[in-house]
């Protein structure tokens, strides 16, 4: 035991600062993609072809990439690396229209609540990557209760649901009525590229994205998303900082 205090006093407070200080993911690590400007046709339908999810799409510009469908494989960049690359930025969340009304009243209860946010999450059909990814944010680096965020397994003491994975028709029913349980205002939060879009996942094979079947009223992509982007997501969510819509990324 004395060995552990000693370490501890050494190193200090590991735990992060985010999102009240900046945090840097590792240099290497593939977040956001982006295209060159000036990237010609024929390096853009290179890395197109490659695109399994169909992210990247043609426009007046030359090209966009829809970060809902986007896997973050880097598949594009390597084959096309003249017109594509991949920034570390990890703040991707995007928000839906009705998210400022949905945030007022909620942070109009939360002051009630003592500021605190309870999370009902749903497994709607997940590989398992989204979901420990979620449970990370709770470890002692990220630790997401010193925000004042917490899982609670009711959904009628939740705030925020959190819904992982493409909807399958197994689960249609369930995510309703998790939410039609919870309590309003409520926040809706798609967690991943599957649950945001459903990416490579046919209709006759799946019931489709979240939206498909609940309001949703944030969107964090990523294959999965790393801790910080939930915690990003989460912080969007409730107001304290702002994002695009999903036809501006």
């Amino acid at each position: 035991m004395s060995n552990w205090i000693g370490r501890g006093l050494r190193r200090g407070i590991l735990t992060t600062n985010y999102p009240f200080q900046g945090e840097a993911m590792p240099e290497r690590y593939r977040a956001r993609p982006i295209v060159f400007p000036g990237a010609t046709n024929e390096h853009i339908e290179r890395g197109a072809a490659v695109c399994l999810s169909a992210a990247i799409q043609r426009s007046e510009r030359g090209a966009i990439i829809n970060m809902q469908r986007c896997f973050q494989c880097g598949e594009c960049a390597r084959i096309a690396p003249e017109a594509f690359t991949f920034t570390n930025d990890f703040e991707l969340a995007l928000t839906g229209d009705s998210i400022e009304m949905v945030r007022a009243e909620l942070r109009r209860r939360t002051r009630a609540l003592g500021r605190s946010i309870h999370i009902r999450h749903v497994d709607c059909g997940s590989d398992a990557s989204c979901e420990q990814e979620l449970q990370a944010i709770f470890n002692p680096f990220y630790d997401a209760n010193r925000l004042g965020i917490f899982l609670t397994a009711s959904p009628r003491h939740a705030d925020i649901l959190v819904a992982t994975g493409v909807v399958t028709h197994a689960m249609v029913e369930p995510l309703r009525r998790t939410y039609d349980a919870m309590p309003s205002p409520k926040v809706v939060i798609a967690l991943g590229s599957a649950a945001s879009s459903g990416t490579i996942f046919a209709d006759d094979d799946v019931a489709g994205p979240v939206d498909r079947f609940v309001p949703v009223d944030v969107k964090v992509p990523g294959t999965p998303p790393a801790p910080l982007t939930i915690i990003h997501g989460l912080w969007v969510a409730l107001g304290h900082v702002t994002a695009p819509r999903p036809g501006a990324a």
